[in-house]
């Protein structure tokens, strides 16, 4: 975006990121969410840059823990350090008690203080 001249200022600076997120499903903007008016040499300059990075190997991958692992973990971490005072380990995490107690029991956690 920052090789593209913009003839229209910052009104079409604004109007092109508002477009880029509405149209983005996630928190970075892609040239593909970019104006319509990719023929400019710059958008096709830009469409070049950063160059493509190639995936991390599968056994990259086998270490990357899960969502569940961390917020397994997380939920552990706080209740160990309470030393088992749920409630307080609950508004640590910045969850509700009964969320609490159902992510305990979708985690099969019987005892957290000595769960692994």
């Amino acid at each position: 975006m920052m090789r593209h001249d913009w003839p229209g200022n910052v009104r079409e600076l604004e109007n092109s990121v508002e477009r880029a997120c509405a149209l983005s499903s996630g928190p970075v903007l892609h040239l593909a969410t970019c104006p319509p008016n990719s023929s400019s040499r710059a958008w096709r300059r830009a469409a070049a840059w950063p160059p493509p990075v190639n995936p991390p190997p599968r056994a990259a991958l086998r270490s990357v823990a899960t969502l569940a692992d961390l917020e397994r973990q997380a939920i552990l971490g706080a209740i160990r350090a309470l030393n088992g005072d749920k409630l307080q380990a609950a508004k640590l995490l910045g969850i509700g008690k009964t969320t609490l107690y159902r992510k305990l029991k979708e985690y099969g956690i019987v005892d957290p203080l000595r769960e692994e």
